[in-house]
């Protein structure tokens, strides 16, 4: 299982509008895609989008091509403060 974190960074006073869209669901077929589970985390200051898969990087990569990916995109300019970025995991647990 592999896992792709997207940090989001939102402008002051977005938090409210970006949680009402996020609850609407993504912009693409969750159940068209090999990931086995998909959730997001909102702060008041970002959105973290997290995917779990057996390759997850390439799904996220295919749903980056979707058009209501981008039509979505359009959306979040006015939310977001800078770039979203990938975060990288530097520790992890599990119990077995």
């Amino acid at each position: 299982m592999t896992r792709v974190v997207v940090v989001a960074p939102l402008r002051p006073g977005t938090r409210d509008a970006v949680r009402a869209h996020i609850e609407s669901g993504p912009p693409f077929d969750l159940g068209a895609t090999h990931l086995g589970d998909h959730r997001v985390f909102l702060t008041e200051h970002e959105a973290v989008f997290v995917f779990e898969g057996p390759d997850a990087r390439k799904d996220v990569e295919k749903l980056l091509g979707e058009p209501g990916v981008w039509r979505t995109a359009e959306t979040w300019r006015e939310w977001l403060a800078d770039r979203p970025r990938l975060a990288s995991e530097v520790f992890g647990w599990s119990r077995s």
